[in-house]
């Protein structure tokens, strides 16, 4: 950077120097600037034999141009105003129609390191943005893990729901098989009640079929024996 200033420096010095700057007739007021690498007096006429004001602006100020004209020896004056309001008469071959090159390094350095901050905000930015983007990757697992599960879940009791509705339609179905079984029971002891009535009703018939046979074998036993003693006696 130093070696490129002074090379700056020199070219400008040197057209400076060679009288090859010229500057504009006087119109509107005009920003100059004092040349580089110099300290310029400020006068209050057209003339070295003018008293100075001002013994060194440095190279780089921002002046104002008010008017320009000639000296008695031909030499070309410009009156300025520095920032500080105060007026005079500077040498125009001193004076720059843009900044000098020591204030566009400056620039340009002020630039750069702007730019470097930027970069880096830019670049912490950019790692916030890659760290917001690792968290919101692992959200999206998460939720991805979390709608797998819901998915399982629901498979799950969607299953159970059908293995539900399976049993509660074997379970109407084994209600009406007792259901018919116990109307096929009550059936079943109505005719075993029946059967077993009849049993006993026959029971009684046969119990009283022996009487009876009982008595009337009794009775012809009887009548035999009478018989026999008639035939005895007889």
């Amino acid at each position: 950077m130093i070696n490129s200033k002074s090379i700056l420096a020199g070219i400008l010095s040197a057209i400076v120097c060679s009288g090859a700057l010229l500057l504009p007739a006087i119109g509107q007021a005009q920003t100059l600037y004092v040349a580089d690498e110099l300290r310029v007096p400020l006068r209050s006429g057209m003339g070295n034999q003018y008293r100075i004001i001002h013994r060194g602006l440095p190279s780089g100020t921002r002046l104002e141009q008010l008017s320009s004209n000639t000296d008695d020896d031909n030499n070309e004056w410009t009156q300025v105003r520095t920032p500080e309001g105060q007026e005079g008469w500077i040498r125009s071959q001193y004076l720059l129609n843009e900044p000098t090159a020591a204030i566009k390094l400056a620039r340009l350095e002020e630039k750069m390191s702007q730019l470097d901050g930027d970069q880096s905000e830019l670049l912490q930015t950019n790692e916030q943005l890659s760290q917001d983007k690792a968290n919101l990757e692992q959200q999206v697992d998460e939720l991805q893990a979390n709608l797998e599960q819901v998915q399982s879940d629901y498979a799950n009791l969607k299953k159970l729901s059908a293995n539900a509705i399976t049993l509660n339609q074997r379970h109407k179905e084994l209600n009406e098989s007792y259901q018919l079984l116990q109307t096929r029971a009550e059936v079943l002891k109505t005719e075993n009640e029946r059967l077993q009535t009849g049993q006993r009703y026959r029971e009684w018939l046969f119990g009283a079929g022996i009487l009876i046979v009982g008595v009337i074998v009794s009775l012809v036993l009887q009548s035999m024996g009478r018989r026999k003693r008639r035939s005895e006696w007889g």
